[in-house]
């Protein structure tokens, strides 16, 4: 079957929406189907598969890291005629291209609803920013124009019917791929950051974003390396709120104790989670929480909030532990699994 997945963000774009594409694009491959991923150009320097069609694409310019594609490159028009299925994970540029393409050569058009745009209106000033209600009324209006709809937890299912969705919806939350977590360490996450001999770590990774509510994950450190001397964070990732987060670190005293890696890809991400005591994740807006299962499928103890999506990849007491959201609470939640080594090997396990 020749398919064509739609996307605004891909790799080399590190998020979890082009991470998920991605790999659905691999995996696809590898069952014999015909793939085409169309997405904005990132840089010219990255080198793509010839799968991969590239748009012209501007800057967004209330969230820099994301693009705008425009026009209609001579490789696409050749290439949409030829699709049996148009697969779309977007709602703006190339979403609007995948709604034109489905409707024009009479195609099945399937969406995936990645993003809790409600809670991302904020990236928008205030004369652009659009009601809750608007917002709603926008996203069930381009899931009611596709032949369905995939989201990856009830949550969101429940999310989409509230706003008047009214197309099939289904739940297929996606995973990682267990392969590449097999095999010997490549990367000493410690080493590679000087971290001391016997240090406990905590690791975050994800967007360093307001949404992320990582103003509260810091407290809840603060509140933890009190107690401890060898404890440490180290967060990977970038992102909008990272000078904020910064300010707020060093005004708490934690410049030594809170380690920013920023981006790390690959086997190397791998290894970094490999290689942590406990991943510590405090969102409460993930439609699915990918990174939560990325740090399970490495090994890792999870504590995080019991919100949306999360709620649905972890099962605690068995993977990890639902902490409250009350930074001394959330502590507590982080020592007792570092302190209990029995606690800490079953949660291993489990994961």
């Amino acid at each position: 079957m020749r398919i064509g997945l739609f996307s605004d963000t891909y790799v080399p774009q590190v998020n979890g929406v082009a991470t998920t594409v991605h790999h659905l694009a691999e995996e696809l491959e590898r069952m014999g189907h015909e793939v085409y991923v169309f997405c904005p150009r990132v840089h010219r320097r990255h080198r793509d598969k010839p799968n991969v069609i590239r748009f012209p694409a501007i800057i967004f310019p209330f969230e820099r890291q994301h693009r705008i594609a425009f026009g209609l490159p001579a490789r696409a028009r050749r290439v949409l005629p030829r699709l049996e299925i148009v697969h779309s994970h977007t709602e703006f540029s190339l979403g609007t291209l995948a709604l034109w393409a489905a409707k024009v050569f009479r195609v099945p058009h399937i969406h995936t609803y990645h993003t809790h745009y409600v809670i991302y209106r904020h990236y928008l000033p205030p004369p652009f920013r659009p009601s809750r209600r608007l917002t709603e009324a926008l996203v069930a209006a381009y899931c009611n124009r596709c032949d369905a709809v995939t989201v990856e937890s009830r949550a969101m299912e429940e999310e989409l019917r509230r706003y008047g969705v009214r197309v099939p919806v289904y739940r297929y939350p996606y995973g990682v791929d267990l392969r590449q977590y097999a095999g010997p360490l490549e990367h000493d996450m410690r080493r590679e950051l000087g971290l001391p001999a016997g240090a406990k770590v905590c690791l975050y990774v994800g967007r360093i974003a307001k949404e992320k509510n990582l103003s509260f994950l810091l407290s809840a450190f603060a509140e933890a390396a009190k107690r401890r001397d060898d404890l440490y964070l180290v967060v990977v990732g970038g992102g909008p709120f990272f000078r904020t987060f910064t300010e707020e670190r060093d005004r708490l005293g934690l410049s030594e104790r809170v380690i920013l890696a920023g981006y790390v890809r690959g086997k190397r991400l791998i290894d970094y989670y490999r290689g942590a005591d406990l991943f510590v994740f405090a969102s409460k807006t993930e439609t699915l929480g990918l990174v939560v299962i990325e740090a399970m499928a490495a090994g890792l103890p999870v504590v995080c909030l019991g919100e949306m999506g999360v709620t649905e990849v972890m099962k605690p007491g068995d993977t990890g532990i639902f902490a409250p959201e009350d930074p001394v609470g959330f502590a507590e939640a982080m020592l007792k699994v570092l302190e209990d080594r029995a606690l800490r090997e079953r949660l291993r396990e489990g994961a």
